[in-house]
């Protein structure tokens, strides 16, 4: 006979006030939400994925952009320690 745990989904609570759970709830009625816990959850997610892609992405400026670009396309030099590794691998 096999053994099934029971695991349950992580659980997130938070205790609000009075203003706060009537803000959620009206603003879970008008986006079509049908609970206060999916409207809370799905703008906790929309946050964390935009603070996320932003702690990701690097922006450069116009000017920083073409240095950057300048730099990548001159040819790679080897230096000495890469050079000595390329000629050992190659002995």
């Amino acid at each position: 006979m096999s053994e099934f745990l029971y695991s349950p989904a992580p659980r997130i609570t938070a205790r609000v006030d009075n203003d706060t759970q009537a803000l959620l709830t009206q603003a879970a009625a008008i986006s079509g939400m049908s609970s206060i816990n999916s409207f809370v959850l799905s703008a906790a997610l929309e946050k964390a994925k935009r603070l996320i892609e932003q702690e990701q992405r690097i922006e450069l400026t116009a000017r920083d952009t073409k240095k950057l670009i300048t730099e990548l396309d001159k040819p790679a030099s080897a230096n000495k320690r890469l050079a000595q590794a390329f000629k050992k691998h190659n002995d």
